[in-house]
């Protein structure tokens, strides 16, 4: 499937954050398919996320939780792609129009960046 990204910007994370993900199963999580995965990369409105599970050929929508600086955010994602990487597979996944949830992702990257940003300067006044 083709997917031409419409957002501006995607943010890449240099080391993966841990997240977790659940199944929709008949319009309901099934939190008893709870799941864990990384976060690889992130824009307002999706993600690709590494995983060793296998959500076969048509893989059901998730229920997704991470945090990005401090507020764990909690959206309904569909896979649009997969592609194997190592001994699991990656999946870009698309948030649909969740607009709560993509303020949520830019004020908590913003936030990421700022301490960021702030600690590279300590960093650099201390060396």
């Amino acid at each position: 499937m083709i997917f031409k990204r419409q957002e501006g910007f995607r943010f890449k994370f240099d080391e993966p954050i841990k997240m977790t993900f659940a199944i929709y199963e008949n319009g309901k999580v099934n939190q008893a398919q709870t799941a864990m995965a990384d976060l690889l990369d992130i824009s307002p409105r999706g993600m690709k996320m590494f995983t060793e599970v296998d959500l076969g050929v048509n893989p059901p929508p998730l229920d997704l939780r991470f945090v990005l600086d401090t507020i764990e955010v909690r959206a309904y994602g569909e896979i649009i792609w997969s592609r194997p990487s190592g001994n699991g597979k990656q999946y870009g996944v698309n948030f649909n129009n969740q607009g709560s949830v993509e303020d949520l992702i830019v004020d908590e990257l913003k936030s990421r960046r700022r301490k960021e940003a702030d600690e590279a300067k300590l960093n650099n006044v201390n060396s």
